[in-house]
């Protein structure tokens, strides 16, 4: 770790090592768009953990350019207080202290800002109604003085260095991009033109914060839109000496935009190192001035590389932060097989997207870092935790840690519960990441761990436990159709049973469709049958897109508003659409992916007898953010 952990200088700043924390908008903002406690204590914790840069969240530099609910603001003298209190919190642990300036553009809406949408052009957002309007030389004019003015706040605030905001698909990202400039005046139509707003802002913050003052860029250098029309990776090595030239210090590279936000914050369906090919490509043509690099990098030793190799001078670490604010210390004190990684569910984009504060499936802490310490228990209990999927794991940590004597059993041999079947396709390993963290804590634990025992009345007599945790999962639902006990279930698949060379799917929600793609990345040829009016409803939007994709490259048929009525053995099945037509499907194997029931066999045989708790599936079926969470829930509050 000899480069990761090196200093580097820019101007009047100097980072004590290359782990960025990139900006991520956390909606822990006030709705006025000030800074509060949670926040502070957000940043403050990452921090203590270790970044040497910190870059906070996208703050709005106008009323116009807010994007999430609870975003920052720094448009106004008021704000200055809170943004001070938040630099030095940063800086009471060495690192230092950067805030984004940026402008929501066309990606926002009147709902959330209370004023008229502004682009450069009348071209609206994917997946929204709301047409832009077309941003007035005037207002053109306004916005960029405003930047001057918040950058101008930003440094009486105290912070060491600015970041603009010129990536994702934002105002500056817009105004670049031929995709979403349309303009025929000085701001459009050409590549000089396109570029004038953004310089013209350039100029504007350094008029205002001095010649010394640190100043980055964050560039989009791919926004993933077919056609010329866009951003290309070309195209943005022509940009990036332009803002060098113009006054900028060092270029924060990343990409998409929202039209392609499966680039933009990957999901674990795609590669790590995402966006580094992206930093390399620009660290070419502005040579000595400094680039991040951001984009699934989980791992150390990987950043270590990417340094070494040349391809970037600084690593962005957002995701891997949000999981463990603790990376970069244990990474420095060689304590990576400690580091709790990011399994790339995006839970915490979900959240945003919705507009709900951020959340991490394997984080509880995030954004409660002040409330949620685990303390001793008033009084210790003896307590028997039943099965060691991700939620019986963590009850079982977090409860030893409170100083319960804690005793774990698991009827198979080894822990982990379903999360092995669902990351047996090969680009779902990431999940196994949480898997093998709970293991490493819980061998440093005091919780006695029994593998291979199925844990009956007699056992439980025998241990005479104070409380029962119930975290014995969920099982496989079978519809009640003739013929359903000659299908294979989703699980069966995952656990490498003998599948035919057609197949069909019977269930189009997660399960089903990744084990669609699972079979057909394998030569099968797939249909999905579902009842609903589409596949993947409730799945997040960046992940979804992902598994349409893929399911459209591999020719998986899908077949929507149907109910199968009948599985015939190795024939197929028998379907019934809404019109009550049926019809056959051929196939030499049923899959059916109907949903999980919860697993409450012992449950019942003993919740009359013992304090018994239910916890995770084996309450309702769910996703691991739900079992994780209710866990600590449970161990922290409630035992």
């Amino acid at each position: 770790m000899r480069l990761l952990f090196e200093p580097l200088t820019l101007k009047e700043m100097r980072l004590p090592n290359r782990v960025v924390m990139p900006p991520m908008v956390t909606n822990y903002a006030s709705e006025d768009g000030a800074v509060t406690k949670r926040l502070i204590d957000y940043y403050q914790e990452r921090a203590r953990g270790g970044a040497g840069l910190i870059i906070v969240e996208m703050t709005t530099p106008h009323p116009t350019g807010k994007g999430f609910p609870c975003m920052l603001g720094v448009y106004n003298d008021r704000f200055i207080p809170g943004l001070k209190e938040l630099s030095r919190a940063i800086q009471s642990f060495g690192a230092c202290a950067a805030l984004q300036i940026g402008h929501a553009g066309r990606q926002t809406s009147s709902s959330i800002t209370g004023h008229k949408v502004l682009a450069p052009s009348p071209i609206p957002s994917k997946g929204t109604t709301e047409i832009p309007e077309e941003l007035s030389l005037g207002e053109i004019q306004e916005i960029t003085e405003a930047f001057g003015q918040a950058a101008l706040r930003a440094r009486r605030a105290g912070f060491d260095a600015i970041e603009l905001h010129g990536t994702h698909g934002y105002l500056l990202n817009a105004f670049l991009s031929p995709y979403t400039n349309k303009r025929t005046d000085l701001y459009g139509g050409s590549f000089e033109n396109r570029l004038r707003f953004p310089l013209e802002v350039i100029r504007e913050v350094r008029g205002k914060v001095g010649e010394n003052f640190p100043l980055i860029f964050r560039l989009c250098g791919n926004e993933y839109i077919e056609g010329d029309e866009a951003i290309t990776p070309d195209v943005a090595k022509q940009i990036a000496p332009r803002l060098i030239e113009a006054g900028i210090d060092g270029v924060h590279v990343t990409g998409g935009i929202g039209e392609t936000r499966d680039h933009l914050v990957q999901p674990l369906y795609y590669r790590e190192q995402y966006h580094v090919y992206l930093a390399e490509a620009i660290k070419q043509v502005v040579r000595d001035a400094p680039v991040i690099t951001a984009g699934s990098i989980r791992d150390p030793d990987s950043a270590e590389k990417i340094l070494q190799e040349g391809k970037a001078d600084l690593i962005a670490m957002g995701r891997a932060l949000l999981a463990d604010p603790m990376f970069p210390k244990k990474a420095g004190t060689g304590k990576t097989g400690q580091i709790r990684r990011c399994i790339r569910c995006n839970e915490c984009v979900s959240h945003l997207r919705s507009g709900y504060r951020i959340v991490c499936t394997v984080n509880f802490e995030l954004g409660r870092e002040a409330d949620s310490r685990i303390h001793p228990a008033g009084k210790q209990k003896r307590i028997l935790v039943v099965g060691s999927g991700p939620g019986g794991m963590e009850a079982a940590r977090v409860l030893s840690l409170r100083g319960h004597d804690v005793t774990l059993c698991e009827k198979d041999g080894s822990l982990g519960g379903l999360v092995h079947l669902a990351a047996a396709p090969p680009w779902k390993k990431d999940l196994l990441d949480l898997v093998h963290w709970l293991e490493d804590q819980l061998e440093k634990s005091d919780v006695q761990t029994h593998l291979h025992t199925e844990v009956d009345r007699d056992f439980i007599e025998r241990l005479a436990p104070d409380v029962l945790v119930m975290a014995t999962g969920a099982l496989p639902h079978r519809p009640g159709i003739p013929g359903v006990e000659s299908a294979m279930t989703a699980m069966d698949v995952l656990r490498g049973g003998a599948v035919g060379e057609t197949v069909l799917v019977c269930g189009g929600g997660l399960i089903g469709c990744e084990t669609a793609w699972y079979l057909a990345e394998q030569k099968r040829k797939v249909t999905i049958v579902e009842m609903l009016p589409d596949i993947v409803p409730d799945v997040e939007v960046a992940a979804r897109s992902v598994i349409l994709k893929k399911l459209k490259s591999y020719d998986v048929r899908v077949i929507t508003e149907v109910k199968m009525e009948k599985v015939l053995p190795g024939q197929g099945a028998l379907l019934l659409d809404r019109n009550w037509n049926r019809k056959e499907i051929k196939a030499d194997t049923v899959v059916l992916a109907t949903g999980l029931v919860p697993n409450r066999t012992l449950y019942e045989q003993v919740k009359d007898s013992w304090e018994t708790v239910l916890l995770g599936d084996a309450k309702k079926p769910r996703r691991i953010i739900d079992a994780m969470h209710e866990a600590n829930h449970l161990a922290r509050f409630q035992l």
